[in-house]
């Protein structure tokens, strides 16, 4: 069973976060230093982050770009964004993926609640939303806040295609990039249309067992 973080192609996404400016809110303070010569290895797929972090570093990224990732939240246009205080963590920590990015997985009490059933073939309730903070580091070790990406499942009839999930990434400055169904939805149609890769798991993907939040 696929278990991967993301799971929206490297080459759109890559298209719709190049005309994402980064906000610095602190982040241009946030920088991985490391000693001359140290190599700084690709991860090899395509989308991968640029720079390879170790634990101690995505977390000492995090911890530092902290108040731009909740700067980012909360001036969000998205009303779903702007409601995740309480949330649940379903990830430990921010994980490299194939978004171009770190990530960091969060799910609201009604997905939570039913997240694992939907791994062995259930479905979210109406309502369920799934959301994923986002930092970036270039080559050169500098780190900023990246976009925030939702999916939230609507009213049934919403859009059978997608199973009435919603998809939708907001820019660090609170502007939305794309909307299913809204704004500038031909930006995310790359998002449903991976995530139908996973229609038996309620077109999502989860968070690998080494990084999952126990129960």
């Amino acid at each position: 069973m696929r278990r991967i973080i993301g799971g929206m192609a490297g080459l759109g996404l890559a298209a719709l976060i190049a005309a994402c400016a980064p906000v610095a809110d602190g982040a241009a303070a946030c920088r991985v230093v490391r000693a001359a010569g140290t190599p700084t290895a690709s991860l090899g797929g395509l989308g991968n982050p640029p720079m390879q972090l170790d634990p101690a570093e995505i977390d000492a990224m995090a911890d530092c770009l902290a108040p731009a990732l909740d700067a980012a939240m909360a001036r969000a246009r998205d009303a779903t964004i702007r409601a995740t205080r309480g949330w649940r963590a379903m990830s430990r920590t921010y994980m490299a993926s194939e978004h171009g990015m770190f990530l960091k997985v969060y799910a609201n009490a009604a997905a939570a609640s039913d997240y694992a059933k939907a791994e062995r073939g259930g479905r979210l309730p109406q309502g369920a939303a799934i959301l994923k903070r986002s930092f970036r580091v270039d080559m050169e070790g500098n780190a900023a806040a990246g976009p925030v990406f939702v999916m939230e499942r609507m009213a049934p009839g919403y859009d059978p295609t997608t199973n009435d999930w919603r998809f939708a990434v907001t820019a660090p400055d609170g502007q939305r990039m794309g909307e299913s169904g809204g704004q500038n939805a031909p930006a995310v149609a790359f998002c449903a249309d991976c995530h139908k890769s996973a229609r038996v798991q309620d077109f999502l993907f989860f968070v690998p067992p080494r990084f999952r939040v126990a129960d």
